[in-house]
C-alpha cells in the first residue's frame, strides 16, 4: 500500500512540475564586456517588479534555464559591480519569448547581444537577491541559509519527498545550499553532496572532523528524483550565483553515493564553460559512475517512473557522456570506494550497494588523480575513522 501510495504522488507530482515549468536556452553575448558576469531574469511583463526566476553565469556564453510557463520577457545584464541590482550604465538586453513557449515547452537557440545602449523600458525589480521568494510562484532556493544538521527540513520524511515528489519538494523551499556555519571570508568552503533519498546529515561525521579554524562547511540539498543531468545543471546555477555574492576563492566538493555524479555533471558544465575556477578538488565516495542495473528495472516495469531512475540506467546518454570531458584544469579528483559487501542477497563484488564494476568504471579512474579503497560498506565509509583522516588530509594538503 505504501508503494502505491508513493507511486501515485510521483504521478501527480510529475504532472504538476510539466504543468508549471519550460525551458529556454542560447546564448547570451556581451559587447563590452564578453569575461563579465551576466544575470539573466524572466517576468511576465518588461515592467513588472516580480521576477519569475533569475540566474547568474560567470561570463558570457550560452545558457539554461527552468522558468514559469506564463514568463513571456527575459531580461540580461552585465552585473559589473557584483551587486545583483541593474544599474542603467550596465551593458543589458531585452528578448520577448516566443509565442510558443509556455508550460512543458522547450525552447532552443535564443540569442541576445548586450549592448550599453538603453533598451525599451528600464526593468523595475530591485536586489535579486533579496527578492527571493517574494514571488508567491517562484521557487525560493536556499543559498547561504543557515542550518544545522539537526534541522527539521533535513528529516528522512522530507529528504523522502525529494525523491518521490521532486517538485514538492522544490516548491515548498527545501532545496538550495545551507552553511553549517556563518560565512566567514578567511575560510575555505567544503560542499558535501549527498546521495539518492539522502540528506545532509549523511554527513555529521564528516563535517564534525573538519578543521573550522580552516574550512567552513556548506550542504546541498536537491530533489534526489529529478533527473541528474538537471540536478548538475542546478548546482553549477547555485555555485555560480554564490560565487558572484561572496567571491570565495577556493572550494572543494565532497560527495557520497549519487552526490558524486551530481558534481560531476556540475565539472562537465564548469568544463564546458572554461568557468569555476575557484574549484580546487573533488572527493566522490562510493559513487555508481557506471549507473545501477535496478534503475533499469525501475524504468522498465514500475507504474510510474521516478526521472533519476531514467538517469542511473547504465546505458543512459547522461552516463555515456559524463566523462566526455576530464574535470575542469587544476581540479584533482580523487576517488573513493567501498569494497565491503554485507548484502544478504547478492553476492557480487561491491560495497552491498554498488558494485566495485560502476564505483571503479575505467574512465573515471583514468580521470581521478588518485583511487583509494577501503573495507567499509555503502553507509559506514562515510563514518570510518581512516576514512575520515584520509579526506583531511586530502583537503589540508591543497
Amino acid at each position: 500500500m505504501a508503494g502505491c501510495t508513493n507511486f501515485s504522488a510521483l504521478h501527480k507530482d510529475m504532472q504538476e512540475s510539466r504543468s508549471q515549468l519550460g525551458r529556454i536556452a542560447g546564448e547570451a553575448l556581451s559587447e563590452s564586456c564578453p569575461d563579465c558576469p551576466i544575470v539573466l531574469v524572466t517576468l511576465e511583463k518588461p515592467d513588472s517588479a516580480h521576477v519569475h526566476t533569475y540566474r547568474v553565469y560567470e561570463r558570457a556564453g550560452a545558457f539554461s534555464l527552468f522558468t514559469r510557463g506564463v514568463s513571456r520577457y527575459l531580461f540580461a545584464f552585465n552585473d559589473l559591480n557584483n551587486d545583483f541590482q541593474f544599474q542603467e550604465s550596465e551593458p543589458h538586453a531585452w528578448l520577448r519569448l516566443p509565442e510558443s513557449f509556455g508550460a512543458g515547452a522547450q525552447i532552443e537557440n535564443l540569442k541576445l547581444t548586450l549592448t550599453p545602449r538603453a533598451e525599451r523600458p528600464l526593468p523595475a525589480f530591485g536586489n535579486l537577491f533579496d527578492l527571493r521568494g517574494a514571488d508567491s510562484g517562484s521557487i525560493d532556493v536556499q543559498l547561504g541559509t543557515p542550518a544545522h544538521l539537526g534541522d527539521p527540513r533535513f528529516d528522512d520524511d522530507i529528504a523522502g519527498i525529494g525523491l518521490w515528489q521532486p517538485w514538492r519538494f522544490m516548491k515548498e523551499g527545501y532545496a538550495g545550499v545551507y552553511f553549517l556555519d556563518e560565512y566567514a571570508p578567511g575560510k575555505t568552503p567544503v560542499l558535501f553532496v549527498h546521495g539518492i533519498n539522502g540528506s545532509p546529515r549523511s554527513f555529521a561525521m564528516l563535517a564534525g572532523s573538519l578543521d573550522r579554524s580552516r574550512f567552513q562547511p556548506w550542504v546541498l540539498y536537491y530533489p534526489s528524483g529529478f533527473e541528474l543531468s538537471a540536478m548538475g545543471d542546478g548546482m553549477f546555477g547555485l555555485l555560480s550565483e554564490l560565487h558572484h555574492r561572496y567571491g570565495f576563492n577556493d572550494l572543494h566538493i565532497v560527495a557520497h553515493s549519487m552526490g558524486g555524479l551530481v558534481s560531476r555533471g556540475y565539472l562537465k558544465t564548469c568544463a564546458g564553460t572554461d568557468t569555476c575556477r575557484y574549484l580546487r578538488s573533488f572527493i566522490s565516495i562510493s559513487s555508481p559512475f557506471g549507473g545501477h542495473e535496478a534503475a533499469r528495472s525501475g524504468v522498465d516495469y514500475a507504474p510510474a517512473v521516478i526521472p533519476v531512475w531514467r538517469s542511473m540506467v547504465p546505458s543512459s546518454r547522461f552516463l555515456r557522456t559524463l566523462f566526455a570531458e576530464p574535470p575542469p584544469a587544476g581540479v584533482a579528483h580523487h576517488l573513493l570506494f567501498g569494497y565491503r559487501n554485507n548484502a544478504v542477497v547478492g553476492s557480487g563484488s561491491s560495497d552491498g550497494t554498488v558494485s566495485l564494476s560502476s564505483q571503479l568504471r575505467p574512465e573515471a579512474q583514468n580521470q581521478a588523480a588518485s583511487v583509494r579503497g577501503f573495507d567499509e560498506d555503502h553507509m559506514s565509509i562515510l563514518d570510518a575513522v581512516e576514512v575520515l583522516g584520509y579526506i583531511n588530509r586530502l583537503l589540508e594538503a591543497r
